[in-house]
């Protein structure tokens, strides 16, 4: 935030309290800047005024009587201009000028002394009365005009410059022969060369470079209706980093639309467009830009793709040990499909780069199609798609296919035919990677049905789904133990008896993590596996209730069950999972035989030895609690109605027993 004038001047030593507030009520009274009313009262001099406003702007403050103009820069203007407008050029170097102004957020008169001279212009401070006495001294004939910018040798060196020559070469140009009003007309529309201006340029690439050296994901320019707020999304949360006075909203938008290659004079529709910059230390950055016209104006959001990041491997993404090794092998599978879901910005395209990374190899023909290229992976032919010559996933699919691929990867299925075509290439011999906007896993095949895919046609393509979120990792060096709120704890399905033996951590902040206790982002998995089982209720059109359930008896753990795992493990919080999540799922609460606690990661009770799963008591094969019947040896499987899926079974369906006690070869 941007001290006013007036807290420079107190925190200096110069003003009083009742100084001040003596000022500001004359400022109301009068209408007047706080400046002009602080030396018409004389409760500071021009000089001091002059130097808080350096210091609120972060400009440099000139001291012209100490350090005098250089000639060859005063003769870059006018002397009438000059008079006028109360400006002296000081300095001059390649292609920039440096002015003293007593008003540098006039941006009109930045534009056109840059339209003038040819230069960039680099506003200075320095006191009115200073500026008009240099004004008086140097410009002691009226024959000093605009000269042309230097021209420059092939080698970068000037070829005609003012400042070897020892005095300005004047040049009446047919620029310099225009009526000074005609050059320096104020329009009360902004300019559309505004954007251009340097304070403006400096200005973007401040805003792009801090985002960049704080690893933010995305910069959001939002305008209010008395100022602009910059804000950076860092590990996934929004956090206000500055602002600026409203008047230099129009220039930020002009600047940003320009270097996007969007349409500068449409203000009304939202557009969308990139941006690709490097940065001083030779790194290559994509930016994607998004408009939208709000009330005071246009918000812009900046997507940040840094090349810098590598793809990081698999095992560093924070899945558990058998999730991991479930990934693996879907990968291992030489055809059908894989699909990566979750709401924007969980991390669903670093997972499936990393899962590619793993699986390059000479023998493999990997082919991806992406909106954009945010990881560039080496042995692998990654395609951008561009709708403005047509080049959608489908088209680009199409011909993907013909390019001999042997494993696919489709950025995101958005619509009917992108999904159909990329079924009909995971039933063809090709292994298809994508990703889809779905809450959890079993969801997914409800949305490629509400998509136009038929459930057969979803089953025997899908090999398994991987549903996925980023909670914030604690920072180690600055967290500390903590006993969470019984609210907390009941969210999360833990009661007392539970919470004993663990060591819950909360944020506290330091140095190394910028006071924010968090440091980074690890994932949360909910990893489903396609059985046969599971094949046949989505050909059946079963519900999502349906399919969870069966999911979970074939162990798969849901999102709320693997973070909490992660919170016992003091990697995150509870505050930061419940975030993420809002429900913590229990599929297992207790053993059906001794009653024992069973945790999310327990295949067996750590008390009686008997596995989670459920078998019939009969025939000993897999069974569902939900089941009137053993489908496998039709004996009844309760007395009464179906059995709940929230209770363990009856006495007909127990828990599947360890095969070294079950009796029976299997």
């Amino acid at each position: 935030m941007r001290t006013p004038i007036g807290e420079c001047l107190r925190n200096a030593g110069i003003l009083t309290d009742e100084q001040l507030q003596f000022a500001l009520d004359e400022q109301k009274r009068s209408g007047e800047r706080l400046g002009s009313v602080l030396v018409r009262v004389k409760l500071a001099t021009e000089r001091q005024v002059a130097k808080a406003l350096a210091c609120q702007l972060g400009l440099d403050y000139a001291d012209l009587v100490e350090h005098p103009p250089d000639p060859a820069a005063v003769a870059m203007i006018p002397k009438d201009v000059a008079a006028k407008r109360t400006c002296i050029a000081v300095a001059m170097e390649k292609h920039l000028l440096t002015v003293a102004m007593s008003d540098p957020l006039n941006l009109a008169l930045v534009q056109d002394l840059e339209f003038q001279t040819g230069y960039r212009v680099k506003p200075v401070v320095a006191a009115s009365s200073e500026i008009i006495e240099a004004i008086g001294a140097w410009y002691s004939h009226n024959g000093i005009v605009c000269v042309r910018p230097a021209r420059t040798q092939p080698d970068g060196r000037a070829a005609d410059s003012p400042r070897r020559s020892g005095k300005p070469q004047i040049d009446m140009s047919e620029l310099a022969r225009r009526r000074e009003d005609e050059l320096f007309e104020h329009s009360a529309a902004p300019h559309v060369e505004t954007a251009g201006t340097a304070p403006i340029v400096d200005m973007v690439d401040l805003v792009v470079k801090s985002a960049l050296k704080s690893r933010a994901s995305d910069i959001h320019i939002e305008p209010t209706d008395d100022h602009v707020i910059v804000r950076h999304r860092l590990d996934g949360l929004l956090k206000e980093v500055t602002d600026f006075p409203k008047w230099m909203h129009d220039g930020l938008v002009a600047r940003i639309k320009i270097m996007a290659g969007l349409d500068i004079a449409e203000k009304r529709l939202p557009q969308d467009g990139r941006i690709h910059v490097s940065t001083e230390g030779g790194h290559e950055v994509d930016l994607r830009v998004s408009t939208l016209r709000t009330i005071f104006g246009e918000k812009i959001v900046l997507r940040l793709l840094d090349h810098r990041k590598g793809v990081p491997p698999l095992e560093e993404l924070g899945m558990s040990a058998p999730a991991l090794e479930q990934l693996r092998f879907f990968l291992r599978h030489q055809h059908g499909m894989v699909l990566v879901v979750g709401p924007t910005g969980s991390g669903k395209t670093t997972t499936l780069s990393s899962a590619l990374a793993s699986i390059r190899s000479e023998r493999t023909n990997i082919v991806t199609i992406e909106d954009p290229v945010e990881y560039q992976i080496p042995g692998i032919n990654q395609t951008q798609i561009n709708a403005k010559i047509n080049l959608t996933f489908a088209s680009a699919l199409r011909s993907i296919l013909r390019q001999d691929p042997d494993v696919v990867l489709v950025g995101e299925i958005r619509d009917q035919e992108t999904a159909r075509i990329a079924m009909q290439a995971a039933q063809t011999g090709h292994l298809v990677l994508s990703t889809l906007h779905t809450d959890d896993a079993p969801s997914c095949v409800t949305r490629l049905t509400d998509i136009g895919i038929e459930p057969y046609v979803t089953a025997s393509a899908l090999i398994g789904v991987v549903a996925q979120r980023l909670v914030r990792r604690l920072c180690t060096d600055c967290r500390r133990p903590y006993t969470p709120e019984p609210e907390t704890l009941h969210a999360m399905g833990l009661s007392d008896e539970d919470r004993r033996p663990l060591t819950f951590y909360k944020a506290v902040g330091c140095d190394r993590c910028k006071r924010i206790g968090y440091r980074g982002r690890i994932g949360i998995y909910e990893i489903m596996s396609v059985t046969d089982d599971l094949r046949r209720l989505i050909a059946q059109r079963g519900s999502e209730t349906q399919l969870r359930e069966k999911a979970v008896a074939s162990g798969m753990i849901s999102l709320g069950e693997d973070g909490l795992l992660k919170v016992k493990a003091g990697m995150t919080t509870p505050q930061e999972l419940l975030r993420v999540v809002t429900e913590v799922r229990h599929t297992r609460a207790r053993c059906a035989s001794c009653g024992t606690r069973m945790l999310a990661d327990f295949t067996a009770c750590p008390t009686c030895g008997q596995r989670a799963g459920m078998t019939c008591l009969h025939c000993r094969r897999p069974a569902q609690p939900e089941w009137r019947f053993c489908p496998y040896c039709a004996k009844p499987a309760a007395s009464s109605g179906p059995l709940s899926s929230a209770e363990p079974a009856t006495s007909v369906l127990v828990p599947e027993l360890p095969a070294s006690a079950s009796g029976v070869e299997r």
